[in-house]
């Protein structure tokens, strides 16, 4: 009996503490009415500050948490039974989640003003198959071409002109880009000052040189070592001559991809001219082993030669300014952006509406990342959901947060839109006058810019000391091709 009675007890026991356990369970698993997964760490802390700020102006509670580009994480997360109601979204991931069936087409919004917000999303910058569909609120704008600082180019030419140049150098063609380069580099080694014409305009380097002139090494700061400064940011320049966006790349027939070897001869043509007038600690670094050394000749290393002026131009984008006001702080308020310039001919243009003047005068702006809605979770949590994106995207502490604690760009930023950061009012300036090109790398298969461009161009090219020649642009270019066309066979 004593047993029988030790038995129940305990029975009684464990079910009392499994229905304290349950009853736990369900306040833990829902205490909130959104929940929202971010996956970029750098506006983690002000996310959360604004989601408080959200529940004391509304009464919504959200719950925010962030992990940096995890997608395994986010997988797990999806199938709980409480997932995430608003998730990081990319470009290159989008797919998985469409398929799955995860996305809301924001076409579908719930709420009228929400869904007029998210038709105005420019298409250029839109997360979308088709160019019909819509998945996503850009998180902010980020955009690259090659860092300059305008102190230097003063320094150069002369501080009453150097708006003039600058301006110029925006705007000049692939030829005169070019015959600057060798002047800078004559300049640079054997102190000759000589004229240079830039959109037909003539500018002539400074006889004597100044202190900051004095110290420049190379031309370009180039983080040789870098696979992804190759085979995506320089090499979507050339990829912009054939399609306008990434769906446009992820659709491209086989005979829109045979177009590809006339833009992608000319980036390579590029990119031996760059790396040949590469900038070192004391002097041109020459291609070989130390130039794609990543202790020697990295990203940091290529930021440090460019803060201490030891070269002129630094491929990179607006995501530096941090790097570089750590390393040198004086100059960081005298950025700006030229463009990449390619040597491309008419001829090589298929794309609708682009030109080569368009392309050798546009930077590449693009969104990195963006807030999708789960479309399995329920119809009032998404209209909840919508409204905090309205909201954060339209209010004027919304928009505070994005620009001056996210440290974004606003994607819907307006004309007269002024920011703490020298590199994302450059962007803006390009986007005011449309001198903007998309991002149609990230339509490319999935490891095609790393491994056939990047990858590729860094061990048989850059790996090498020595001239190029015509028949390696063409390589580089046909390699480039057949690989793309190589991943999409085998997706099928």
């Amino acid at each position: 009996m004593k047993t029988l009675q030790k038995r129940l007890g305990i029975i009684v026991t464990l079910l009392s503490l499994c229905l304290v356990i349950s009853a736990c369970g369900k306040t833990a698993e829902k205490d909130y009415d959104i929940y929202i997964y971010n996956g970029k760490s750098q506006n983690a802390d002000a996310l959360a500050e604004l989601a408080k700020k959200y529940e004391e102006e509304t009464g919504v509670k959200v719950k925010t948490f962030t992990l940096e580009d995890n997608p395994e994480e986010l997988r797990a997360e999806m199938n709980l039974k409480t997932p995430p109601t608003i998730f990081t979204t990319y470009t290159d991931t989008m797919a998985e989640w469409q398929q799955g069936g995860f996305l809301l087409d924001l076409n579908n919004a719930q709420s009228p003003e929400f869904k007029q917000l998210a038709s105005e999303i420019p298409e250029d910058i839109r997360l979308t198959t088709d160019n019909q569909n819509n998945y996503g609120i850009p998180y902010g704008l980020e955009g690259y071409g090659y860092v300059v600082n305008t102190e230097l180019i003063g320094d150069l030419f002369g501080d009453d002109v150097k708006d003039a140049v600058i301006e110029d150098l925006k705007v000049a063609s692939y030829p005169e880009f070019e015959k600057a380069v060798l002047a800078f580099d004559n300049y640079i080694k054997n102190d000759k000052a000589s004229e240079i014409t830039l959109n037909g305009t003539k500018y002539t380097l400074k006889a004597e040189k100044s202190e900051l002139a004095a110290q420049l090494t190379g031309v370009f700061a180039v983080a040789g070592s870098e696979t992804w400064t190759y085979g995506d940011h320089m090499v979507n320049v050339a990829l912009a001559a054939a399609f306008n966006n990434a769906v446009d790349a992820r659709n491209a027939t086989e005979q829109q991809l045979d177009s590809l070897k006339g833009p992608l001869e000319k980036y390579a043509q590029a990119l031996d001219f760059k790396t040949s007038h590469a900038a070192g600690k004391t002097g041109p670094i020459e291609r070989g082993g130390e130039f794609i050394n990543k202790t020697v000749n990295g990203y940091d290393q290529a930021v440090q030669l460019f803060a201490d002026s030891k070269a002129i131009f630094l491929k990179q984008g607006n995501w530096v300014y941090a790097n570089i006001q750590k390393v040198n702080p004086q100059i960081v308020d005298t950025l700006t952006f030229i463009p990449v310039k390619l040597p491309l001919e008419q001829s090589d243009v298929t794309a609708e509406g682009k030109s080569v003047e368009k392309l050798n005068s546009s930077i590449s702006v693009f969104v990195p990342s963006y807030y999708s809605i789960n479309a399995t979770v329920s119809k009032e949590e998404q209209k909840k959901a919508e409204e905090f994106l309205l909201w954060m995207n339209t209010s004027e502490i919304g928009q505070e947060y994005i620009q001056n604690k996210f440290f974004f760009i606003p994607y819907n930023a307006s004309e007269d839109t002024k920011l703490d950061n020298s590199l994302n009012n450059a962007i803006l300036d390009y986007k005011k006058v449309s001198n903007t090109i998309s991002n149609p790398y990230v339509g490319a298969p999935a490891t095609w810019a790393r491994t056939y461009v990047g990858q590729y161009i860094m061990e048989n090219y850059l790996n090498h000391q020595g001239a190029w020649q015509e028949t390696d642009y063409t390589q580089i270019a046909e390699n480039a091709i057949n690989g793309w066309k190589q991943l999409i066979n085998a997706k099928q």
